[in-house]
């Protein structure tokens, strides 16, 4: 199965935080506002320094990883915050 890489930045660390694995782009963006909607996370008390980005793909059967040229935003946390 080939599933998306995404990973957060972290704007004052200046890097991206470990990478994790979703089915989908829509997956992922539920998944970083159901984070920054909990008000104990960092990323709901800070919302202005984190974006999601997907990075690439990787096949779970070959274990090889295609990454993209170029990091693609998904939203920041600010743009996804629950209205």
């Amino acid at each position: 199965m080939i599933l998306k890489v995404f990973s957060v930045y972290d704007s004052k660390v200046e890097a991206y935080m470990t990478p994790f694995f979703m089915h989908s782009k829509g997956q992922a963006i539920r998944s970083f506002m159901d984070t920054i909607a909990d008000s104990n996370t960092q990323f709901a008390k800070h919302p202005e320094d984190f974006t999601l980005f997907l990075l690439g793909d990787y096949d779970d059967q070959t274990g090889k990883f295609v990454m993209s040229a170029t990091p693609m935003s998904c939203g920041t946390a600010v743009e996804l915050l629950p209205k």
